[in-house]
């Protein structure tokens, strides 16, 4: 048994990552090319299998042409290459499909290229990545995690819960039938969980068959020769193994002595064995680093949810079963079951959470992919349907626990009979949201992991702001106003609105307000009378965005107008104003906390799982395990909360700057900045004003690039509060709020005209 499952682990976790995707191409996507490619080459993250794969190209008029076969181009099979004939000038479109030699899923896209004069658009835009939900394979994976969680029921309850409590004790002829039909029941569970994993192997067969025609000795010797491949056919090993055990070595009709013994522990580590094969097909196994400790994780929380979500079923029956025994009878079974079950179940939760909480770090990685992904909002969903059954069981624990202790030492039985009613009714209500908890496991399971997987993505569309600056007005028009690739349109009018056609230099430069990663800035093109034009992706995540126009004419100082968006989780980019929605609140909120919040959010949980551990263990041998996790979880915290105060808090790390840097704000903070800031750091911010001579260190320069690198929250704390060891005094007791934000706007934007013009351009301070 232990050399098969060290078999097994030697021959699958290898590193790869979840879902063929490309990396690299050649061409390039969107390239348009002088000279006809003689191949096509694509790098994928992950080995794929070139037998059960395709590279297709299609011309504009979309006929297919006659490629080479596909073949690897390493032994990794990383990376697929096809063979071209002569192509003439115009554009192509390569599609290819890729079974993923990992995890058996399947993916497709598509991309363009353009040879000599080509319009690309006629092909496509972007390139295109789909890996798809099956529904068979979905299907196939919750009857895999079911019948693993209820054979992992079947043999942990009976072994630590049911059988400890009747092991040395004499029982009455109804209790000792009771143990006996609970034993015929629980095995025709039993089988109908081997039938569920039968019946998932077979509609992953059929899936996998539709896309590439199993039933061809070829295709299905190559298809066997995959991990996933190797892997379902081991699974028939296992569910013959474990059916054996049972079938061949436990006879109810012997008596009870049937129940006990090594027959139990066979079949517990036997599924184990069949729980591996589920593990080392999961989106850990596919990993690119970290792979043994991922799949190690991964395993325990497919055991622990098993083991709760399992016993959960048996517990139900148990209580069941037991409403024909007496009063006293049933009082005593009901509150050592609950003993008993308490400490199993609470340990498993312990590692359930614990492990959850790695494994969503690992495979969604960040908040905005939490909720802003499929994978992560069917991990929400999840979450959500586990915590009301971890509520579930809480009640159980703190309240007809000590209820039931209670009715069993009173001689009326109405209250024993009303705590036993609520709690069987509890504990059904809870193993049917552990159920429906793995029917949504197996969507997640066949989903894109969250890392790596797009944004869920709103519609095309068009986005227009407009503002006055000056003498002029600027109308900005984005399309199709989606993160990422976009058309920047700029309608530039006078006052009496005749179009600008004069303007010598329009730039854009944009910024991220979420958090410092520095600004990009872009020259537009005049293309009509009044109309400048710049395409590229410069908004390139999710979150709010300043775009400033720049406008440089002869004669007069340049004109600047600021636009601020938002560019939702959908990628859809709006004027900020037009509000922020929940999910997003909370993505940027998380985002910017860092470890400050999850490691409150570990602290306070290991504080109070001591508490409940103390509840839900009946011995100190019990209760070791589970202040165990109480132990790890809190030093996880805490270390992360030492982390963020040490490295990453700064006063101002959540203010956001809620002034427009518009003409009449810039105007305050121009004059706020003569009457405070120019004897030291000069008329044109570069920290050489008539005071800098006398201050040992000089006054910062703002137009090094200095101010770049930090958040407007950061400028508006060092203004009202001072530098600390330096001569930066505070003026917080001078200075208003919003002045204090106007002249933040001030001096950004003299560190941001110093980017972008000479210095005896930048207009002069008052």
């Amino acid at each position: 048994m232990v050399v098969v499952l060290l078999v097994l682990v030697g021959i699958a976790v290898q590193p790869a990552l979840a879902h063929a995707i490309p990396v690299s191409s050649n061409p390039q996507p969107n390239t348009i090319l002088e000279s006809a490619p003689a191949e096509i080459t694509i790098l994928f993250n992950e080995p794929v299998v070139p037998d059960l794969s395709r590279i297709q190209v299609l011309t504009q008029a979309g006929q297919a042409l006659v490629v080479g076969p596909l073949r690897p181009v390493e032994a990794e099979n990383r990376t697929m290459s096809v063979a071209l004939p002569p192509l003439n000038d115009g554009a192509y479109l390569v599609s290819w499909q890729m079974l993923s030699a990992v995890d058996g899923h399947t993916t497709s896209g598509t991309f363009s290229f353009g040879v000599g004069e080509a319009e690309l658009a006629a092909a496509t835009e972007d390139a295109t990545v789909i890996a798809q939900l099956s529904p068979l394979s979905a299907t196939a994976r919750w009857l895999t995690l079911t019948g693993i969680a209820l054979l992992l029921g079947l043999f942990g309850f009976r072994l630590f819960a049911w059988n400890p409590i009747l092991t040395g004790v004499d029982l009455e002829p109804a209790e000792e039938e009771l143990d006996l039909d609970h034993a015929r029941a629980a095995l025709r569970i039993g089988t109908l969980a081997l039938a569920l994993v039968a019946i998932a192997l077979a509609l992953i067969f059929i899936d996998q068959a539709r896309v590439y025609d199993l039933l061809q000795p070829a295709n299905f010797q190559t298809w066997l020769g995959t991990r996933f491949g190797t892997l379902w056919l081991m699974r028939f090993f296992w569910i013959a193994a474990i059916h054996f055990n049972l079938s061949l070595f436990v006879d109810v009709q012997n008596g009870r002595d049937e129940l006990r013994g090594w027959v139990w522990w066979a079949g517990l580590a036997l599924t184990g064995g069949l729980a591996l094969t589920s593990t080392l097909i999961s989106h850990s196994a596919a990993l690119p680093a970290d792979t043994l400790e991922a799949v190690a994780v991964d395993f325990a929380h497919l055991l622990a949810a098993g083991l709760w979500a399992g016993g959960l079923v048996y517990l139900g029956l148990a209580l069941w079963q037991a409403r024909r025994l007496p009063r006293e009878a049933r009082s005593w079974l009901n509150l050592s079951l609950i003993i008993n079950f308490s400490a199993l179940a609470a340990f498993a939760v312990g590692v359930l959470i614990t492990s959850g909480a790695y494994l969503a770090w690992k495979h969604v990685g960040t908040w905005t992919a939490l909720v802003g992904t499929a994978y992560g909002l069917a991990l929400l969903a999840k979450i959500a349907v586990a915590l009301v059954a971890f509520a579930i069981a809480g009640a159980n624990l703190l309240f007809i626990k000590p209820r039931l202790h209670a009715a069993y030492e009173e001689p009326d039985g109405e209250t024993a009979a009303r705590a036993m009613k609520r709690f069987g009714r509890l504990v059904r209500a809870e193993a049917a949201l552990a159920l429906l908890a793995l029917l949504v496991a197996g969507i997640l399971t066949d989903l894109q992991r969250g890392a790596d997987a797009p944004l869920l993505s709103d519609a095309p569309g068009r986005t227009v702001v407009r503002q006055t600056a000056d003498d002029l007005d600027v109308q900005l028009t984005i399309e199709p106003a989606l993160v990422g690739q976009n058309t920047f349109e700029l309608l530039i009018t006078g006052a009496n609105g005749e179009p600008i056609a004069d303007a010598a230099e329009v730039s854009l430069r944009y910024t991220f307000l979420g958090q410092s990663v520095g600004a990009a800035n872009g020259d537009a093109e005049m293309v009509d009378n009044g109309r400048y034009r710049l395409q590229g992706s410069y908004i390139s995540l999710v979150g709010p965005w300043q775009v400033e126009v720049s406008i440089r004419r002869p004669g007069v100082f340049d004109t600047f107008a600021p636009f601020r968006l938002e560019a939702g989780l959908g990628g859809t980019i709006r004027p900020l104003d037009s509000g922020v929605r929940p999910l997003e609140q909370f993505a940027r909120f998380m985002t910017l906390a860092g470890g400050a919040a999850t490691g409150a959010a570990m602290v306070l949980f290991a504080v109070g799982w001591g508490f409940l551990a103390s509840r839900a263990a009946k011995s100190e041998w019990q209760l070791m395990p589970l202040l165990a996790i109480s132990i790890l979880v809190f030093w996880l915290g805490a270390s992360q909360l030492f982390t963020f105060f040490d490295q990453e808090y700064t006063p101002a790390k959540f203010l956001t700057n809620p002034v427009l840097p518009d003409v009449a704000s810039i105007a305050i903070g121009e004059q706020l900045y003569a009457e405070n800031c120019i004897a030291c750091h000069g008329p044109e911010g570069r920290g050489n004003g008539p005071a800098a001579v006398t201050l040992s260190p000089p006054p910062a320069d703002f137009t090094s690039g200095h101010t770049a690198t930090h958040t407007d929250g950061d400028l508006y704390y060092w203004i009202m509060e001072g530098i600390e060891n330096m001569p930066m005094p505070a003026f917080g007791d001078r200075l208003t709020t919003e002045e204090g934000w106007h002249l933040v706007n001030y001096v950004r934007r003299l560190s941001n005209q110093a980017s972008q013009v000479t210095p005896g351009a930048l207009p002069p301070a008052t």
